[in-house]
């Protein structure tokens, strides 16, 4: 007859053995579970050193071309506008990017660029007392600030277009806030040479964030004004811009065959394409719509 002792020690025998059998196996699934891991990190390792040599030369390659297409760029434009002049219109809040471009552009092609003015947020006549001091400055009954601002759209339209005569409304909308100057000095001399029926009026607005004032408050009738009155007008935005200026001219059947736009001002394509642009609009009133976004006729104009 076999003991209880007999079979307790043949069970605690059993589970010895079980236990060892875990224990071995588990060290041998441990040591390929590591080896697998260290071949793995290796190749990971070996993949991460080859991704930034390429990337480096990528950055080579980029940088490259970067200088290559700004020597182009120049050539491309360079003395295309010469002996003309050209005011520049922004809004606060526009993208000094693209405001910088599209001056540097027109430096570039020989404009004399007589004027960098500012629509201040004044004009969105948000506070209290800005619609009556802007019926004071235009001499104006309007009391309603939307007509209000269109009433000032045209004026300045219209200063813009046949010049100078009599006092001038461009001094009293700097001297009042709702104009600000950012380019050169502006004595009554300096105003008198802006303005004129051949005077380029590039307006750029677009920004990445909501803007002070909606563009179809004052510089969408403005632009229609200009266009409207014979003037060489083009507008022009960033490629970023989260409201839409540009588009809403494009929109426009009418005023789209009056006016030159481009839609990546703040990119070296688009100081290109504007610039040709507005070479076309000068030599023979071909108007064109250029750039990334909807609506275009080409990234840049056909060049002859």
């Amino acid at each position: 007859m076999v003991s209880f002792r007999f079979h307790l020690v043949s069970l605690v025998a059993v589970f010895l053995a079980l236990g060892l059998g875990v224990l071995t196996g588990t060290t041998v699934l441990n040591r390929g579970i590591v080896t697998q891991l260290e071949n793995n990190t290796n190749q990971l390792v070996e993949t991460a050193g080859r991704l930034r040599e390429e990337v480096r030369d990528l950055q080579r390659d980029v940088d490259v071309w970067q200088r290559f297409g700004s020597e182009v760029g120049t050539h491309l434009i360079e003395d295309r506008l010469v002996t003309q002049d050209a005011v520049l219109i922004t809004q606060e809040g526009t993208d000094n990017a693209a405001i910088d471009r599209v001056r540097r552009g027109l430096e570039t092609a020989g404009a004399e660029v007589r004027a960098v003015l500012s629509v201040d947020r004044r004009m969105a006549m948000a506070e209290a007392g800005d619609a009556q001091e802007l019926a004071r400055v235009l001499e104006s009954e309007e009391t309603d600030p939307n007509d209000l601002g269109e009433e000032a759209a045209a004026m300045l339209a219209a200063r813009l277009t046949t010049g100078a005569r009599g006092p001038d409304l461009l001094d009293r909308l700097l001297g009042s806030g709702f104009l600000l100057n950012r380019g050169p000095g502006l004595g009554l001399a300096a105003l008198r040479d802006i303005g004129g029926p051949t005077q380029l009026v590039v307006i750029v607005a677009g920004g990445t964030t909501p803007p002070l004032i909606e563009p179809d408050r004052f510089l969408v009738p403005l632009v229609d004004e200009l266009a409207g009155g014979g003037g060489l007008v083009s507008a022009g935005e960033g490629s970023t811009s989260v409201y839409p200026f540009v588009e809403l001219l494009r929109s426009d059947t009418t005023l789209s065959r009056l006016v030159v736009t481009q839609d990546n001002v703040d990119e070296l394509t688009g100081e290109v394409g504007l610039i040709l642009a507005l070479e076309d609009l000068v030599e023979d009133r071909r108007v064109g719509h250029y750039g990334v976004k909807g609506g275009v006729d080409g990234l840049i104009p056909a060049l002859p």
